[in-house]
């Protein structure tokens, strides 16, 4: 290979190192740009691409409520941030968030759970909490030391009607416990619920249950929320 030759290929090596360097740092300005005028804050966008497909033909979904996603907040290093568009994989156990970039592509990942306190989608609080091996997403209702814990999921099985081949999600399922002494413990109706408590403030639990009409497995958030205050007040 001549002197001319060689000249020739170091040049075009330099300036490819050259366009390449100068790609690098105008994508490296675009994300500094997205920060300072976008907004995204690499503490909440740093999950990965979310992407989970159910196998082709199943019926319903894997989310808590609805596959549309809904005005939310998340609790990060103690930051909060507010005015989200979340939804919850139950069947995953996965919090998952919906933005829009700066070409307004709609974006979808999943929020990555470390440094997570918890987080909200409408009236619905959620905690990522250890009580029990590693830490699960929990709906919490009351603020106390005594709260009602709920924990969501789904399953998903062979659709058994005769002919079908097809996969289906289950209903939302909800394993419901009053965190108590540190303590989870799991109640499935009226009875288990009041057998947690000391005999003392049983009849007073049955009382209140009595006149106000609630009934345990069908009763809102709002109503098991005013139950487990009452009986904070009476312990």
């Amino acid at each position: 290979m001549n002197c001319i030759k060689v000249k020739s290929l170091i040049c075009s090596l330099l300036t490819g190192v050259v366009v390449f360097l100068s790609g690098s740092l105008k994508s490296q300005n675009v994300v500094n740009d997205l920060d300072q005028v976008y907004g995204l804050d690499q503490t909440l966008y740093n999950g990965r691409k979310y992407d989970y497909l159910s196998p082709s033909g199943t019926t319903g979904h894997q989310f808590l409520q609805s596959i549309l996603f809904s005005d939310g907040s998340v609790t990060i290093k103690g930051k909060c941030y507010n005015d989200l568009k979340l939804n919850f994989d139950i069947f995953n156990q996965q919090l998952v968030l919906q933005y829009a970039d700066e070409k307004s592509f709609k974006n979808i990942i999943e929020v990555s759970k470390a440094w997570m306190k918890g987080f909200s989608i409408g009236t619905m609080n959620f905690e990522l909490l250890s009580l029990e091996g590693d830490p699960r997403f929990y709906q919490v209702l009351g603020n106390d030391s005594l709260r009602i814990l709920y924990f969501w999921r789904k399953t998903m099985s062979l659709n058994d009607a005769i002919g079908a081949s097809n996969y289906v999600f289950s209903p939302a399922l909800k394993d419901s416990y009053v965190f108590i002494h540190g303590r989870l413990r799991p109640f499935n109706n009226k009875r288990s619920l009041i057998l947690i408590f000391d005999p003392a403030l049983r009849p007073g639990i049955k009382s209140y249950l009595r006149k106000n009409k609630v009934k345990v497995k069908k009763a809102s958030d709002q109503e098991i929320t005013d139950m487990i205050v009452f009986i904070s007040k009476i312990r």
